[in-house]
């Protein structure tokens, strides 16, 4: 079974286009205006929402961040709430949801109860960045067998070898730029580099990556796509343009759209990455 999020990276991948990923605490900044902010993101061609779950966000992701993610905890019942919630807001049934899971989401609830309740939302990919890359891993086997992709958060070097001799077939990993917390200062010659220490390590073997943290704009989004991405993760500025109203989300959405556009990447299968596209 292919979930939503492999579909859509394959497609864009035969289109030669990158994928953008927005970001988005769920309920923020309050349910109606977190469906209307959803929505028209998707309608304006955002390719897959991450959506964090309910409860504190952690140093890594910045002050406006956490500030959000106190907010919408604030109108959310808990982990199924905020679940329904995100599936409501897809503007298309193949609209692809991440649901986010800090480390405290699981002081209420077991990873596999955590699964079964995205199984129950019909929500079919998820991420942890907060778990050691060996429990991502162990994760990812038990939620692959309920029909859900993990997408694998990697921001440690020494944790490249044992992703990439990982059994997990063409995985999806979300990696982390230089800046040591979302809303940062991009550093395009670390995000160059860490990209090709990953395709060295995975050799001929095929991958997806998307890279987030300091990613603003289509200044940021040019460069990873010429650079050996497959797609890039706005957080931050998304969380901002959703507290201003759908009007921003779309302006986002379409100054970024032209930078994913005609730019090459490794393929699914392909096992390489190739030279861009000029």
């Amino acid at each position: 079974m292919t979930t939503r999020l492999k579909r859509r990276l394959e497609q864009l991948a035969a289109e030669r286009r990158g994928m953008l990923m927005g970001f988005l605490p769920a309920g923020f900044p309050e349910p109606q205006a977190f469906t209307a902010a959803a929505r028209a993101a998707f309608n304006a061609g955002l390719d897959a929402l991450e959506v964090s779950m309910p409860g504190p966000a952690p140093a890594l992701d910045g002050p406006l961040i956490q500030a959000a993610a106190d907010r919408a905890s604030q109108h959310l019942a808990g982990i199924p709430d905020a679940l329904r919630l995100a599936a409501a807001s897809r503007a298309n049934a193949d609209d692809t949801i991440v649901a986010l899971a800090y480390a405290s989401t699981f002081d209420g609830i077991t990873p596999d109860a955590f699964f079964d309740e995205l199984v129950a939302a019909d929500i079919d990919a998820y991420l942890l960045p907060q778990h050691s890359m060996a429990e991502q891993l162990e994760l990812a086997e038990r939620a692959a067998q309920r029909g859900l992709e993990a997408v694998i958060f990697l921001y440690l070097q020494e944790d490249l070898a044992q992703l990439a001799a990982s059994p997990i077939e063409c995985p999806v990993i979300y990696l982390q730029s230089a800046a040591l917390r979302t809303g940062g200062t991009f550093n395009p010659e670390k995000a160059s580099e860490r990209l090709g220490e990953l395709a060295e390590a995975f050799g001929d073997r095929p991958y997806f990556v998307c890279v987030g943290f300091g990613v603003r704009g289509p200044d940021e989004v040019e460069l990873l796509m010429e650079v050996g991405a497959n797609g890039a993760i706005i957080g931050t500025r998304l969380v901002t343009a959703a507290e201003e109203g759908p009007d921003s989300v779309t302006a986002l959405v379409d100054a970024v759209a032209p930078a994913l556009v005609g730019r090459s990447r490794g393929l699914a299968g392909a096992g390489q990455r190739e030279a861009p596209v000029a």
